[in-house]
């Protein structure tokens, strides 16, 4: 068979497979194949036309076949494209007005959203409300990659909305596809609500880690913009907001940094029996939790009354039992475990 021959065979395959089904009565098409002497090329091809056509729709019974009028098939292709154009010009108008709108922006409102990207802009923003329309705003815009780092350790009320309101945004900003990355000193870690929020933090999505200390509040909005916000404990401070790549970049560095030296949250883990503490003596679990709170040795010893070289062995016996690599991540293991 030449290549035209085969051509019209293919072109006229769905017509001749239509007509078969309907002049037989028949509701398989492989049953119409195998009658027309079609190969499977020639049969794929003429039955993905049919239902382009919406000639053919599923039967009744799983690998039986419907087949529809032609009139009626136009009739709903006709419906369809009705409701495709209404649609689509419902979006060429919704494109105009965004044009429009930011044009507006750029021309009446915010002439300087049009300055080049390497220019330097700092703003103090003051007062409790304007703060949080910042943070709403950071939050809100698009963006690739969202970096923060939490300095407070002490809970408080002030403290509790803060984290609500992060763990609301961050998983927004998750489900919008943003890379969401968050430090939190290794202080945070101590008590169990803390813990908990730490666990809810990570299930939206948020890539967590834990640092020795962690010396302000910072939020990295791509290279575009930084905000360094006040401490809850301390409202009356301004909001300090950093736009232009040339800033925002060091900021990016030592953000980068901490995250390279700070461990990985873990999470509460499900732990064997032997590792539910029965192996902890009051001694342990006191020095655990010291050690949570990121006190030193020295420190540790002064509060227990016992000298320094004990608690090292202290230590060292925790962290050998919890496969920790350093007094630091015992501390996180342990939390992360419940121990303390």
């Amino acid at each position: 068979m030449t290549g035209q021959a085969e051509s019209a065979r293919a072109e006229s395959a769905g017509p001749l497979l239509y007509r078969w089904l309907r002049e037989n009565d028949s509701r398989s098409h492989a049953e119409a194949a195998q009658a027309l002497g079609l190969d499977a090329r020639e049969a794929a091809s003429a039955w993905a036309e049919l239902r382009a056509l919406r000639l053919v729709r599923p039967g009744a019974a799983i690998g039986e076949t419907d087949l529809v009028e032609p009139d009626t098939a136009l009739l709903g292709l006709l419906g369809t494209l009705r409701q495709k154009r209404a649609v689509l010009s419902s979006h060429c108008q919704e494109l105009t007005s965004i044009v429009s709108a930011t044009e507006s922006l750029l021309e009446r409102y915010r002439p300087a959203a049009a300055r080049p990207t390497d220019q330097v802009e700092v703003e103090v923003v003051t007062g409790t409300r304007n703060q949080q329309r910042m943070l709403r705003d950071f939050a809100d815009l698009p963006r690739a990659q969202s970096r923060t780092l939490h300095a407070d350790t002490v809970p408080s009320k002030t403290m509790s909305q803060a984290l609500g309101s992060f763990l609301t945004e961050k998983g927004r900003m998750v489900r919008r596809g943003v890379t969401v990355r968050a430090i939190y000193p290794q202080g945070f870690n101590s008590a169990r609500w803390q813990c908990k929020y730490l666990a809810e933090v990570q299930q939206v999505g948020v890539e967590l880690r834990l640092a020795p200390q962690v010396p302000f509040s910072l939020l990295i909005g791509d290279l575009d913009v930084a905000l360094l916000p006040p401490r809850t404990d301390r409202p009356e401070d301004p909001l300090i907001v950093v736009r232009g790549a040339a800033l925002v970049r060091t900021y990016a560095a030592l953000y980068d940094d901490y995250w390279l030296r700070a461990f990985p949250y873990l999470g509460p883990a499900e732990v064997a029996a032997d590792e539910r503490g029965d192996w902890l003596t009051e001694q342990h679990r006191t020095s655990l939790r010291l050690l949570a709170n990121g006190l030193t040795d020295e420190r540790i010893a002064r509060s227990m009354g016992v000298s320094v070289r004990t608690v090292s062995r202290l230590v060292s016996e925790v962290s050998r039992h919890l496969g920790a690599h350093s007094r630091f991540q015992a501390g996180v293991l342990a939390c992360a475990r419940g121990l303390v």
